[in-house]
C-alpha cells in the first residue's frame, strides 16, 4: 500500500521513468534466453586438448553409465567412452564382445568398463542377497569379513574393506573376477571409482591410504601381465598422485566437479589445489578427464573454455549419466 501511495503522488515524470526502467527489465529477462541461443552458434568452438592413447588421438570423450543405446554409442564420434560393462548392471545384462564391437566400430573407439572397487554393489554378479537379508543396510552374521555398512548417499553400495584378500579376489585375479570379465568381453580398459573409500576409514585404520595405493597397483600388475595395452584409468583422489609408484601404475586420471558443482562455482582455492595435483598428471604426459554436471549453458561452455586452458578433456553430462550429450562449441570429431 505505502509503494501504491508513494507512486500515485509520484510526479508524471518519475512514472514515465519508473515504467519504463521495470519495461526494460521485464523485457531483458524474457529476450536473454533467446538471444542467447540465437548467439550460440556464435560461440568460439572449443578446440581441446589432444592424447596419444594406444596409438589413438584422443581429443573427445564421454560418459553413460545408464540407459546405454548401442547404436548411438556405435555412431558416435566420441574418441573415447566410459559405459558399464553390463546395460543394467547384472551378470545377465553382460555385454558380449559382439555388442562391444558394434560399439566401437566405425569410429574405432576406445571402450571403457566402469568399475567400483571401494563398495560392493548389490546388483552384481557376486552379490548374495544373504549377506543382507532384511535389507536395513547392516551387513548380517552371515555376510563376509570385508563387507561393511550400506552407503547413506547410494542405496544399494555397501562400503567394502578392500584391502581384505577376499574382496580383492572378486575384483581381480581369476577368469571369473569382475576385472577379468572385463577385459574378456572385450573392453579397451577400466575405469576406476570410489577410490577415495580409503578416507571412510582413515582414522579407524591408519594404513587405509597405503592400502589402496597398494591395490591399485597390484590391479594394474595383474592386468598389464594378462593384457599389456589394457588401460587403468581412475577417478577423483588426485591426492594419491603425489606417490610416484601410485602415478606409475595408472594411464589416466578422471575428476567430477573441478570447476562446478551442479550449477555452483566452486571456490578458486580448491580448484587450484585440485589443479596442482592434476597437473602431476599432465607433467607425466598422462591424460587428465574432468567430468562437470552443470545445466545452465553459460556454465558449461564455461567449463569446457576452463578445462581446455588448464590442459583437461572435459565431459558435460547429467549427474546421473543416463545419455549423452552434445554442444555445438564442442562436438567429437
Amino acid at each position: 500500500m505505502a509503494i501504491y501511495l508513494a507512486y500515485q503522488y509520484t510526479s508524471d515524470y518519475v512514472k514515465k521513468l519508473y515504467i519504463i526502467i521495470v519495461s526494460i527489465i521485464i523485457l531483458a529477462s524474457l529476450i536473454s534466453p533467446i538471444l542467447y541461443f540465437v548467439l550460440k552458434p556464435e560461440l568460439i568452438p572449443i578446440v581441446q586438448p589432444s592424447f596419444l592413447i594406444n596409438d589413438r588421438e584422443i581429443n573427445d570423450f564421454a560418459y553413460q553409465l545408464q540407459d546405454v543405446n548401442i547404436d548411438e554409442i556405435g555412431n558416435s564420434k566420441y574418441d573415447l567412452l566410459i559405459i558399464d560393462y553390463s546395460s543394467d548392471g547384472s551378470e545377465e545384462g553382460e555385454y558380449p564382445i559382439s555388442d562391444l564391437q558394434l560399439m566401437k566400430e566405425p569410429e574405432d573407439k576406445l571402450l571403457l568398463s566402469y568399475l567400483s572397487i571401494g563398495e560392493a554393489e548389490t546388483y552384481r554378479f557376486y552379490w548374495d542377497k544373504v549377506w543382507d537379508s532384511n535389507n536395513d543396510g547392516i551387513p548380517d552374521p552371515s555376510a563376509p569379513e570385508w563387507l561393511d555398512v550400506e552407503n547413506p548417499e547410494w542405496a544399494g553400495n555397501f562400503k567394502a574393506k578392500y584391502w581384505i584378500k577376499e574382496w580383492q579376489n572378486i575384483i581381480f585375479g581369476s577368469n571369473d573376477s569382475y576385472l577379468d570379465r572385463i577385459i574378456n568381453n572385450g573392453f579397451d580398459g577400466c575405469y576406476l571409482d570410489i577410490i577415495d573409500a580409503y578416507e571412510y576409514y582413515q582414522d579407524s585404520f591408519p594404513e587405509s591410504k597405503q592400502e589402496m595405493m597398494n591395490f591399485v597397483g597390484n590391479l594394474s600388475l595383474y592386468t598389464k601381465a594378462k593384457k599389456s595395452d589394457f588401460l587403468v584409468f581412475v577417478q577423483n583422489s588426485e591426492q594419491l598422485l603425489d606417490n610416484s609408484n601410485y602415478l606409475d601404475s595408472i594411464d589416466e586420471i578422471g575428476r567430477e566437479d573441478v570447476y562446478y558443482y551442479d550449477n555452483s562455482k566452486n571456490n578458486q582455492e580448491e580448484i587450484e589445489e585440485i589443479k596442482s595435483y592434476l597437473d602431476i598428471m599432465l607433467l607425466a604426459g598422462k591424460p587428465v578427464l574432468m567430468v562437470d554436471y552443470p545445466t545452465r549453458n553459460t556454465r558449461i561452455y564455461d567449463v569446457y573454455q576452463r578445462a581446455s586452458g588448464d590442459g583437461f578433456l572435459a565431459y558435460v553430462g547429467p549427474r546421473d549419466l543416463h545419455k549423452l550429450r552434445y554442444y555445438d562449441f564442442a562436438l567429437p570429431d
